[in-house]
C-alpha cells in the first residue's frame, strides 16, 4: 500500500484490486450535514478499445460521517484501474468504486460513470447506490 499523499490523512482503506488506498480526512464538524460529490474525469482504462472516450466521469456522492475522501490519493485510485487486468468494464468498476467508498466512509454512496464510448455514437450512464455493510456481505 502507498503511503499517504498529504499529512492530514486520519485512514487509510487498502484496495482490493490495486496498491493505490483510498485515503481518507477528517469531517472537522461532523454534526453538520455535509453532502460531498467527487466529479472525475476518467482516463482511458483500456488502451486497446481506448474506453472510456473523451469527456467520460465518474462521480462519487455521500453525506459526509467522521471523514471525506481525500482528493489526490482518489485521483491514483481511480488511475489504478487503468488496462486492469480484472475490473475491465465500467459497470464492474462503478460496482467496485461504490463498494470501496462506502466501506472506506462508512456512510451509504452513490457512484455514477457517465461514459463516451469511442467509436461508437453511445453514451452509458452505469448508477450504483451502496451501503457499508454491503462489501462485508460479498
Amino acid at each position: 500500500m502507498k503511503a499517504p499523499i498529504i499529512g492530514t490523512v486520519v485512514l487509510q482503506y487498502p484496495s482490493r484490486y490495486h496498491d493505490y488506498p483510498i485515503d481518507l480526512i477528517r469531517n472537522r464538524f461532523p454534526t453538520l450535514k455535509a453532502e460531498e460529490t467527487h466529479e472525475i474525469d476518467l482516463p482511458i482504462l483500456c488502451h486497446a478499445s481506448k474506453n472510456p472516450g473523451a469527456g467520460s466521469t465518474l462521480s462519487i456522492r455521500y453525506c459526509a460521517g467522521e471523514t471525506f475522501l481525500e482528493l489526490f490519493a482518489l485521483e491514483n485510485y481511480i488511475k489504478g484501474f487503468i488496462n486492469h487486468m480484472e475490473v475491465r468494464d465500467i459497470e464492474y468498476l462503478v460496482q467496485v468504486v461504490a463498494l470501496e467508498t462506502a466501506h472506506a466512509l462508512k456512510v451509504p454512496v452513490e457512484v455514477t460513470a457517465t461514459v463516451n464510448l469511442a467509436g461508437l455514437n453511445q453514451r452509458q450512464i452505469v448508477r450504483v447506490e451502496t451501503s457499508p455493510e454491503a462489501l462485508s456481505a460479498r
